[in-house]
């Protein structure tokens, strides 16, 4: 037997049949005489009724088998149970999925099976099956009595299981009634109890046998409450003979009063006869009290919180109002009210403006009071013009308490005090700041008299106040002088009036005497101030000194010094001043200002005299305010000008008295003001140069927040001077939006840092639209006290010139990037083209070599010529896209050499004869002998091959194509090529130079790239020579190619250069090929190391060898293996791939040549990659020959057996 499937559901199976119970349960009747029957309904000598579980196979019935448990591997049944359906095996033997099951092999040697799976609830439990020894067949009658007998067993199966759900849920009921607080009742179609489950006495204390026979109504009472409504439900539906639910009541019972919640549904026989009602009641006592006191806490919370001066309301954990008081309301609106969502509602109020501080944040605002839960300390929110303190608070079920009390008043209370505090506050400064200006050393003594405050910094105190705080007031001195001091405390609180006290003390070696004032102080404290007197006596001399002083220094001072009354006569003035003024000190002192002065202060115009009200010594008599440094023009006696700036200030004892005079310096300022007038037009001049050299120049004052901006500055823009004013915005305003944040960065930046220049290119508006690129260089010239930036003066250069230049030179590097992408690209693509070619070239070269030895295989060879001839022409193709872009990207290689050519072109017409042939076209040469070109011979020869062949293939069946030469007057030599096509108009003509354009001709049967005429139009315009194209329809096509003329000298023949793809098509085993294998028959053959990972290309490097017997080969497929290899024995010859696993084709061959004597031995390169640079590199690194791949098997062989001919390792 095959391993049976599990079947999909099978955990599902599983669990069903675990929850039958009927496994390895006592068997019931009922399966034995099912089985009984089923051995005579099918005369089968065995039959079973079998449950399977995860491993087994359990007999629950069985008739002629003694074994009652099977594995399930090996029963029939499995694949009923896997399959889901009837199963009959005729004759198990010969049934491959069970000759080799146990049930076959050994007992019960069951040769016949029929089976039926034992479906319980759409699941196949198990089977019902008969087997038999002897091969078989059940008739009609006797399947349909075996699928009989199983649907019956099925029956039995769910009968069983509906019994066990239906125990289970009467235990579930019978446990839960007697678990809850419900009980279960029946009456009859008049309301009579007939039954009341056993719980009625657990929940009531009544007994369940004397509710019987009663009427259900009469044993309750309805409530007269709330719940009378859910009675009068009953009642009607009672009557109406419909279901009623939670109809409430009272009953008593033996254990008091209790309330009742009665449910019932109507029972209605099979006739639709009413029989009575079924329902359940329960105590809901409890319950009933709770809801009770549940309203009655709610009306006291709402009368709680309604008697709050607060707002309160509380919202669900779902965010509805429940609950809130008018007060909160009324800061909310109308509409707020209960079952409203809060969230909803606080948008909708932030929409609305309440929130002031909500306004152009409005969603920030949101997120922060929403999320104002269970903070540390309430917030103060503003609506409208009103200021609540806000708290919210999360409760355990999710619920928020919000509490709000109006603030606004606090708010003003707190302005108020803080205006009052801070009044207090500077008050308190004022007098520490009075206290610790006074000369006087002071102490506070406090009402237990003792030291609490002092001047600590007091020259007079002698030691530390930390010394002497705390202690009593008389400590340190004298006890009469301690005695005097508390007697003068004293008498000053009792009075209320300071008290004076002189006293003497022996300090620094000397008697000091010292002049004391007590005064009282609130709270018992005493102010003491007390200074040295010792000083009194010369403070007469110090005055008589100082006021000597001051004459003097009035004196000397340059600055002029005037004292004047304030009825404005001049009390002294100095020498300075009268020479400022030009007039002697006696015609001024005693004279008052008011009366015609010998001088005169003067407008600006320096004609009109200057109002006496406005001169500044009456204008601070006159207003009492100081005048500082106003600067005026002043004519002195003799007619002179002269600038003069003068300050003024009012005269006073001390700060507190009176003013009795004026004093006013002035100084002159000609010099001064003619230096700054110098300065100016230095200035001027200086943006006048900057004009002239093409910058503009701006000028921000930075406190006025206003630039300058120079006329060669606007006119940068196209702006006449007029046009702009003098705001910043004229400025930035024209910046290009993409510059103008970054500009305003940097110049932010340089503001802040003020490290050398600011300097930022940027684009401004022209007044035509355009724009124009900008270069910005500031200083900053000027900062305040405070060391910010007032001023800063900087150019606008305009650099559009010098951008446009670096936007060609980006766009030059653009080009010069794409074009090296392109020729990567091609040189890949090239690569891969290769690759692949080389095989179909390769082992078509090698089949038509082999089919020309084979008779009558000239079919063949025809179709390998097809294979070939496609293949080139696609290599020509690649080598066309690779010349173009050499061309274009300007690295085409040229090696330029004097050349006869007659013999080029006799060259190329023999090449192109079998192509002539094949189309009857006729070639005539009419070439001068003598005519020498300048170029190079590949590329000529290419250009000759090109044109040439389109001469052919665009000519006429039968037609001619010439080769004509012709001398130029210039000295150029121009070679002609006509042919008898049937010519092109004009617009092909147009057309002719354009990439893959071959003239409508793209279906045709000629072949053809697209780009030979413009590769060869660039290789003859790179070698110094011009291309002329001239062609009518009908009269053929004539092209003129001129080539620089050569000198006369030796030239290179045609001939001389070795073109290996001429060999014979034998693959060079002609004559000369077949002496050389002879002459080397006694030698070893040429031992050739070829290493290439790729096998195709392996394969077919050893196919093409193997024909010559002269060359043995020996391929390795990595660096690794080569030189392993080499090791073993050393290669007569290299050939390598360029691209190796690991290691590359040059890698490879460093590390060969480093073995003994393969130092000199010849390395050829074989690779795909076709590029100049690609062959360049290989010479370079020491190879003696590249072959491009796909490889000319001709050329290969030809190079290989002259070396194996030669017998050494020396290059060819």
């Amino acid at each position: 037997m095959t391993p049976n499937a599990v079947p999909p559901d099978e955990s599902a199976r599983l669990a069903l049949l675990s929850a039958s119970k009927l496994l390895d349960s006592e068997v019931d009747p009922a399966f034995d005489a099912l089985v009984r029957l089923l051995l005579v309904q099918t005369d089968c000598p065995v039959a079973m009724i079998n449950l399977i579980d995860s491993h087994r196979l359990w007999a629950m019935a069985r008739v002629g088998i003694e074994q009652r448990q099977f594995s399930r591997l090996d029963a029939f049944c499995a694949e009923v149970i896997a399959q889901g359906d009837a199963l009959v095996v005729h004759d198990a033997p010969t049934d491959p999925r069970f000759k080799h099951n146990a049930w076959v092999t050994g007992a019960p040697h069951a040769r016949f099976y029929a089976g039926v799976p034992l479906m319980v609830q759409g699941q196949a439990l198990g089977t019902v099956c008969v087997l038999s020894p002897t091969p078989t067949d059940l008739s009609t009658p006797q399947w349909q009595g075996l699928k009989d007998i199983a649907l019956a067993a099925s029956a039995l199966v769910e009968a069983r299981l509906s019994t066990q759900r239906f125990r289970k849920l009467e235990a579930r009921v019978r446990t839960a009634s007697l678990a809850g607080s419900d009980w279960l009742w029946e009456t009859n179609d008049q309301g009579v109890i007939q039954w009341v489950s056993a719980s009625l006495m657990q929940h009531t204390g009544l007994n369940p046998s004397t509710e019987i026979g009663l009427k259900a109504k009469d044993l309750y009472l309805p409530r007269d409450d709330d719940t009378r409504a859910s009675w009068d439900r009953f009642l009607a539906a009672r009557a109406r003979r419909e279901p009623f639910s939670n109809a409430i009541a009272d009953r008593m019972t033996p254990r008091g009063m209790i309330t009742v919640s009665i449910s019932g549904t109507p029972v209605f026989n099979q006739a639709g006869r009413f029989m009575g009602y079924r329902g359940a009641s329960s105590n809901i006592t409890r319950q009933i009290n709770e809801e009770q006191q549940s309203r009655q806490a709610d009306l006291l919370l709402r009368q709680a919180i309604e008697s709050f001066n607060a707002g309160v309301m509380i919202s669900g954990p779902d965010g509805r109002i429940l609950l809130s008081n008018s007060s909160w309301r009324r800061r909310m609106g109308t509409d707020a009210v209960e079952g409203t969502l809060w969230p909803d509602l606080l948008r909708k109020r932030i929409a609305e403006g309440v929130y002031p501080d909500a306004v152009g944040r409005e969603d920030d605002f949101f997120e922060w009071r929403m999320g104002m839960v269970n903070l540390a300390e309430p917030q103060e929110i503003r609506l409208n013009n009103a200021w609540v303190l806000s708290n919210d608070q999360r409760l355990p079920d999710g619920s928020i308490v919000h509490f709000s009390i109006g603030i606004s008043e606090t708010k003003r209370h707190a302005a108020a005090l803080a205006v009052q505090q801070k009044a207090l506050e500077e008050s308190k400064a004022r007098l520490n700041s009075v206290l610790l200006a006074l000369p006087d050393l002071w102490f506070v003594i406090d009402g237990e008299g003792r030291f609490e405050a002092a001047h600590e910094e007091h020259a007079l105190l002698v030691r530390p106040f930390s010394e002497l705080k705390g202690k009593p007031f008389g400590a340190g001195v004298p006890p009469e002088l301690a005695e005097r001091e508390a007697q003068a405390m004293a008498k000053a609180h009792a009075t209320g009036q300071s008290q004076r006290l002189d006293y003497s003390l022996e300090l620094d070696g000397g008697l000091k005497h010292f002049e004391a004032r007590l005064t009282p102080m609130p709270d018992q404290h005493t102010l003491f101030l007390t200074r040295d007197m010792t000083e009194r006596m010369v403070a007469a001399e110090k005055l008589r000194v100082s006021e000597e002083l001051y004459r003097s220094v009035a004196s000397s001072i340059s600055d002029g010094l005037i004292v004047v009354q304030l009825d404005g006569r001049v009390v002294a003035i100095n020498q300075a001043g009268c020479r400022i003024l030009g007039v002697q000190s006696a015609e001024l002192v005693n004279v008052s200002t008011q009366e015609a002065l010998a001088y005169q202060l003067l407008t600006d115009d320096l004609q009109s005299v200057l109002p006496r009200e406005q001169w500044p010594v009456i204008a601070t008599i006159r207003t009492g305010e100081r005048q500082v440094a106003k600067v005026h023009p002043l004519r002195r006696r003799d007619g002179d000008i002269a600038w003069v700036q003068i300050s003024s200030h009012m005269l006073r004892v001390n700060a507190q008295a009176q003013p009795f005079a004026v004093v006013a310096t002035f100084r002159d300022i000609t010099q001064e003001r003619q230096a700054a007038q110098a300065l100016a037009l230095s200035e001027e001049r200086w943006k006048f140069a900057l004009d002239g050299a093409g910058d503009g120049v701006w000028d921000w004052d930075a406190a006025a927040d206003r630039i300058f901006y120079s006329q060669r500055w606007k006119a940068m823009l196209g702006h006449e001077d007029l046009d702009i004013g003098d705001q910043v915005s004229e400025l930035t305003d024209r910046i290009h939006p993409d510059d103008r944040a970054p500009v305003v960065a940097a110049l932010n930046a340089y503001l802040a840092q003020d490290q050398g220049l600011f300097q930022a290119e940027f684009r401004m508006r022209h007044k035509l639209g355009h724009d124009v690129w900008i270069l910005s260089r500031g200083k900053i010239v000027s900062r305040d006290a405070m060391g910010r930036p007032v001023r800063v003066v900087g150019t606008h250069s305009d650099i559009t010139p010098i951008k446009r230049a670096e936007q060609v030179l980006r766009e030059k590097q653009s080009a010069e990037a794409a074009s090296a992408a392109k020729s990567e690209f091609l040189s890949r693509m090239s690569h891969e083209i290769r690759t692949p070619l080389n095989a179909v070239n390769g082992f078509a070269q090698l089949l038509k070599l082999q089919l020309s030895h084979t008779p009558g295989a000239s079919q063949h060879i025809s179709f390998v010529d097809q294979i070939l001839h496609g293949s080139q022409h696609l290599m020509a193709l690649v080598n066309d896209v690779l010349d173009l872009q050499k061309v274009e990207a300007g690295i085409l290689t040229l090696k330029a050499e004097p050349l006869a050519l007659l013999g080029e072109v006799q060259q190329c017409v023999a090449m192109l004869g079998p192509l002539a042939s094949q189309r009857g076209i006729a070639l005539q040469i009419d070439v001068d002998p003598g005519y020498q070109v300048h170029a190079d011979r590949q590329r000529l020869r290419q250009i000759l091959m090109n044109i040439g062949s389109n001469a052919i293939k665009y000519n006429q069946a039968g037609g001619t194509v010439w080769f004509d030469t012709a001398l130029r007057e210039d000295g150029g030599l121009a070679l002609i090529i006509r042919d008898t096509g049937p010519g092109m108009s004009p617009q092909q003509l147009g057309r002719l130079f354009q990439p893959f354009e071959r003239l409508g001709r793209e279906t045709s049967s000629i072949e053809g790239s697209g780009l030979g005429l413009i590769i060869t139009r660039s290789l003859i315009e790179a070698m110094g020579g011009s291309m002329e194209i001239r062609s009518q329809p009908g009269s053929g096509t004539r092209v003129n190619i001129v080539m620089p003329a050569a000198a006369h000298g030796h030239m290179p023949e045609a001939g001389d250069t070795l073109n290996t793809h001429m060999d014979k098509p034998d693959g060079g085993r002609s004559a000369a090929n077949q002496h050389r294998e002879t002459s080397r028959a006694e030698q070893a053959p040429l031992h050739v190391l070829y290493v290439e990972d790729n096998r195709i290309n392996a394969m077919l490097f050893e196919e093409a060898l193997r024909p010559y017997p002269q060359l043995s080969l020996e391929i390795a497929e990595d660096g690794q293996m080569a030189l392993s290899m080499a090791r073993d024995k050393a290669p007569d010859v290299l050939v390598l791939d360029a691209h190796l696993p690991g290691m590359s084709g040059f890698d490879v061959l460093r590390a060969l040549r480093t073995l003994p004597l393969l130092e000199n031995t010849p390395a050829f390169m074989c690779s795909a990659d076709a590029m100049p640079d690609d062959v360049a590199r290989a010479t370079a690194a020491g190879f003696a020959g590249y072959w491009t791949k796909p490889i000319d098997i001709q050329q290969v062989t030809s190079v290989l057996c002259k070396l194996a001919d030669r017998g050494d390792n020396a290059a060819p």
